[in-house]
């Protein structure tokens, strides 16, 4: 019995690394590695060390970054990316997809490994079947970062159709333009992103609570704001007013992912929350 059961643990731990396979690519005309999963399909930009791509098992792009980075109609394109991680220094685009900031190379079956080219920051991406585990291992001790997605929630922009929900409550339904100073404040450990017409949401983890200042708005890429044509959802895990980045700690880890269900109910928002609590590496 002892060895049929460890064969059967061998077997389904096999299995689902084999699930997960990561392989160059190009987008953008940019080198990627492009890692697949049962739930998702992710393209990481070797050189900005971050996604510029997360696309759900129905082929929609979650993220869409594009564009250069003197592109007008930012929040269109290139301000878009998952986690956007170094701002306002001489690192500045480390994370970012678009940059050239990073050397990022695959160390392992499901794994990629990032540092600047400064060699002040170093971070690790672990893909599973149904999230990716970011963890910060090294920072820069002169400057904070902070943790973003940045996006089009379910492939469009249109806050009206949209709506979200953290630990401390949801679905909610606010719109707050950033384009006219407007923004959410909080101290959450996880959020998650919906459209009123998709049955399925992506969410943010922070595993490491703390007390920083968490934010949430939207972006359009005209004045017109959230009616403008295109736009993204700006979410940062310690980020203050301001576009201020305020983490300094390093081994905090991150999990993103997506969630095959709409959250209509104060039901559905419980179910969520502990799917997300409980996702296991």
């Amino acid at each position: 019995m002892k060895v049929l059961m460890f064969t059967f643990l061998l077997s389904a731990a096999l299995f689902s690394c084999n699930d997960i396979s990561i392989e160059d690519a190009t987008y953008q005309d940019r080198p990627h590695f492009k890692i697949e999963t049962t739930t998702a399909t992710y393209f990481f930009d070797k050189s900005g060390g971050g996604m510029s791509r997360i696309i759900d098992r129905d082929g929609v792009d979650w993220v869409q970054h594009r564009g250069g980075p003197h592109d007008t109609g930012r929040a269109a394109g290139f301000a878009r990316g998952v986690p956007n991680l170094v701002y306002r220094s001489d690192d500045a685009g480390a994370g970012h997809a678009g940059f050239d900031q990073c050397i990022s190379e695959q160390a392992g079956a499901r794994t990629i490994r990032s540092r600047s080219k400064s060699g002040k920051w170093e971070w690790t991406w672990v893909f599973f079947d149904d999230h990716a585990r970011f963890t910060i291992e090294k920072v820069d001790p002169d400057h904070a970062y902070w943790f973003l997605y940045e996006g089009p929630v379910a492939g469009s922009f249109d806050p009206s159709r949209k709506y979200w929900g953290t630990d401390l409550g949801g679905p909610r339904y606010e719109s707050p333009s950033l384009n006219k100073q407007e923004n959410v404040t909080g101290k959450w450990q996880w959020a998650y992103f919906g459209d009123k017409e998709t049955d399925r949401v992506f969410y943010v983890h922070q595993q490491q609570k703390d007390s920083l200042i968490d934010y949430f708005a939207y972006m359009g890429n005209t004045r017109d704001g959230n009616l403008a044509p295109d736009g993204l959802v700006v979410f940062g895990f310690g980020r203050e007013i301001g576009a201020k980045p305020i983490m300094t700690q390093t081994e905090v880890t991150f999990r993103v992912g997506f969630l095959e269900r709409k959250i209509a109910t104060a039901e559905d928002h419980e179910w969520a929350g502990k799917q997300i609590m409980n996702r296991a590496d």
